[in-house]
């Protein structure tokens, strides 16, 4: 399964799961914008605020959530701090 994080302003509001066929070429090779293409025509998002996750957080550091933030200049995911009551 391809994991693929709806991001905008730089937070992450949903994540979509897509098979795998979804995102392989003809040769067999898995490619980011055949899934982010997927979803545009699917939602009618922007290419643009979609990004490839990963469930055991190989790609892009960790697998993120809705409020998690995505940190483009360095390519990964954050998540959001809590703060206890002290």
């Amino acid at each position: 399964m391809a994991h693929f994080a709806y991001v905008v302003n730089g937070y992450v509001h949903k994540v979509h799961v897509l098979a795998n066929e979804v995102i392989t070429d003809a040769e067999g090779i898995e490619h980011e914008n055949l899934g982010k293409e997927f979803l545009a025509q699917l939602h009618g998002y922007s290419p643009a605020d979609i990004v490839q996750c990963s469930y055991n957080g190989s790609i892009r550091g960790i697998y993120p959530g809705p409020g998690f933030s995505y940190d483009a200049e360095a390519d990964i995911f954050i998540e959001p701090i809590i703060l206890a009551d002290v």
